[in-house]
């Protein structure tokens, strides 16, 4: 096993038992994790196997299973944190292995989750390519990772920046907050530039869905105050236009998501108005437009019968 994993391993065992407490217990944390779990609800199907990789002690799977999900699979570098996770869920199916080399068969999960993995590794690119050899066709990998240059990073929001922090320092210093430290070999993990994690994912998928979020409950993540987060979580809607402190991706090996439909058929369409030499007929061209937002309406029906656990054939 190479070093860094080794570190990692014995890092992840080390905080096994009180990884919940520091990383998902906070108000804000948990908003944040609903606000994810929010994204994979509108790409998961119940009746099709995910997998949860990186899933430590099992925050997204725990929501998975309580929303219904009964096929998903967990799978962790460290035994101690899936431990963890089994001991809040009996029925977790999870397995210890390396991300770089997952034990399942080629086009296995119709679903793949990544939350936080990726910014822990000094090559993700390596995880990335055996996500897509597990991932099904028409299947989708739905991430999340850190934003190096959100909102509050950039000069111009020094001032708010700089406001902020010591509003943070100081309600953490009411509450008695203790921050983790993590070993000096973490100095490879790191936040990922908007270029940087579009490149990263682009090189392995097509990108369904991308947005940033969080611009400033980033800085609060620990408190403990249901008050305090309420206002927070309220600034954070006020800047829902920023770049905010995490992306959320969402992609596939194939491109089947009906923005990028709509986009390359209007790119069509202004091709076409470019180059008057190619011809197209004009039934054609304009019933796909239609097809493409009846294929729309047909995906939220279908998630809609999903959800209500109901067949009409």
């Amino acid at each position: 096993m190479e070093p860094w994993k080794q570190a990692e391993m014995v890092y992840e065992d080390s905080m096994a038992a009180r990884y919940d407490f520091h990383y998902y217990r906070s108000p804000v944390s948990q908003a944040h994790l609903r606000e994810f779990f929010n994204l994979i609800r509108r790409h998961a199907l119940r009746d099709q196997w995910i997998l949860d990789v990186g899933g430590g002690t099992g925050a997204v799977t725990e929501r998975l299973l309580n929303d219904r999900h009964t096929r998903v699979d967990t799978v962790d570098l460290s035994l101690a944190m899936l431990l963890e996770a089994k001991k809040k869920m009996p029925v977790l199916r999870a397995i210890v292995c390396d991300g770089e080399h997952l034990p399942f068969k080629d086009d296995a999960f119709r679903t793949i989750i990544c939350s936080s993995v990726l910014h822990h590794l000094p090559f993700p690119d390596r995880m990335l390519k055996e996500i897509k050899r597990a991932l099904a066709p028409y299947g989708v990998l739905i991430a999340q990772e850190p934003n190096q240059n959100h909102f509050l990073t950039r000069p111009e929001s020094y001032p708010v920046n700089s406001i902020s922090t010591m509003i943070m320092h100081y309600l953490y210093r009411i509450e008695r907050y203790e921050p983790v430290g993590e070993p000096p070999i973490h100095e490879y993990h790191r936040a990922f530039t908007r270029q940087e994690i579009v490149r990263l994912f682009t090189d392995q998928f097509s990108i369904l869905h991308f947005r940033s979020e969080f611009a400033f409950s980033c800085l609060f993540s620990k408190l403990r105050s249901p008050i305090m987060t309420r206002i927070i979580l309220a600034m954070d809607r006020c800047l829902r236009r920023k770049d905010g402190s995490v992306f959320h991706i969402v992609c596939s090996k194939t491109d089947v998501g009906h923005r990028n439909l709509l986009k390359n058929y209007f790119r069509f369409l202004e091709t076409l108005r470019q180059d008057p030499d190619q011809r197209m007929p004009g039934l054609i061209l304009f019933s796909l437009l239609p097809l493409i937002v009846l294929g729309r309406a047909y995906e939220l029906y279908e998630r809609i019968r999903s959800k209500l656990g109901k067949s009409i054939y």
